[in-house]
């Protein structure tokens, strides 16, 4: 027992050393940089950074927890961070607000000018359409805005004090939970004002950017591009909702290769990608009930790809639901899987016949 115990406090040791060589050697680092080069769990090395917080050894600068940055605890290196940085922040009346205009403002007031057209493009998309849910959903008088720039990349929040995203699917479609209003909003084509939105910009913004946090009625949907991954966490309730992105620079990514990747031939967002596991609160699949909130509302779409990774297991029930029952009654969509392991493959192909 002895042994074990001394075999962890080492591993701890050596995974903390690597976070402060990798900080010390980059400058500056997120959380999600520390989670994607160390392959340790996020829980772990928020604790090994609380750790070099309270020694003093590290900084944290930013927003919340979930989006800073960390540095060397040394003057030098704060001057250079702070120098490197520049910030756009305002309130806005929600009343008469154009989302477009405040991207013109914020563009004047900061060294964005300096973007390639794919990075502006990326940037002005994501900016105008955050913010303009939350003009036209959250019933917020006030909205803040806040975007900073520096040498790793672009960080935008958006923050309203209105209903909360969440709970506004919530009881604008009759679902029973939050969780609910979460998976309905990851399917794209969620929208609670079909007269005036398509509801794909929540979709498409968050895989677009590479990372895109929404905070909403104790809940918090992260979007990570850089792991390639999304996760839904608890949060501290309060009111409204904040919205929260990354861009890093210099940036790869393009806008049209996002639009193409969920856009059929004839140009309409047609396909919808759905990580099975956000819609339950464990790692089993077994009832009907389950196959029926996960397809909820998916008659829309001529694709549907169903990520069963982090799914332990499913039931015939499940299976049968939705590669049979809800093929059957709709044999326009097409219905793929990836990421299922021995067992749920087994399942899956069994309700195929």
């Amino acid at each position: 027992m002895i042994q074990k115990l001394c075999c962890h406090y080492v591993v701890m040791i050596k995974n903390k050393d690597a976070i402060l060589k990798m900080i010390a050697k980059k400058g500056v680092l997120r959380n999600s940089d520390l989670v994607s080069k160390l392959g340790i769990s996020r829980q772990a090395i928020a604790r090994h950074l609380k750790d070099l917080m309270r020694e003093g050894k590290i900084i944290r600068r930013g927003g919340s927890r979930q989006n800073s940055f960390y540095l060397l605890n040394d003057p030098k290196r704060i001057d250079e961070f702070s120098g490197k940085q520049a910030e756009f922040k305002k309130r806005f009346k929600a009343l008469g607000l154009l989302e477009d205009s405040a991207f013109e403002e914020a563009l004047k007031e900061s060294p964005l000018k300096n973007l390639a057209q794919d990075e502006l493009d990326i940037l002005r998309y994501a900016f105008t359409e955050m913010l303009n849910n939350a003009i036209d959903h959250s019933g917020s008088k006030f909205i803040d805005v806040v975007m900073r720039i520096g040498e790793l990349g672009v960080c935008v929040e958006i923050n309203d004090r209105g209903i909360g995203a969440f709970e506004n699917i919530r009881a604008k479609k009759g679902l029973p939970g939050i969780m609910d209003a979460v998976g309905e909003l990851l399917k794209g084509k969620q929208t609670t004002a079909p007269d005036r939105h398509s509801g794909e910009g929540i979709f498409f913004t968050s895989r677009a950017v590479d990372r895109f946090v929404l905070s909403s009625n104790g809940k918090r949907l992260i979007v990570d591009g850089r792991i390639d991954d999304l996760f839904v966490e608890g949060a501290r309730k309060k009111k409204g909702t904040s919205v929260y992105f990354e861009l890093d620079l210099p940036s790869s990514r393009k806008l049209a290769d996002v639009f193409r990747k969920y856009t059929g031939e004839d140009f309409t967002f047609d396909k919808s990608s759905i990580s099975v596991r956000l819609f339950d609160s464990g790692d089993s699949y077994i009832s009907r009930s389950q196959a029926k909130r996960l397809l909820h509302s998916m008659e829309s779409f001529r694709r549907i790809e169903l990520d069963f990774t982090g799914v332990r297991t499913v039931g015939q029930g499940f299976a049968d639901e939705v590669f049979r029952v809800f093929a059957e009654n709709h044999p326009d969509i097409d219905i793929s899987w990836k990421g299922a392991n021995e067992d749920v493959e087994f399942m899956i192909r069994r309700s195929l016949g």
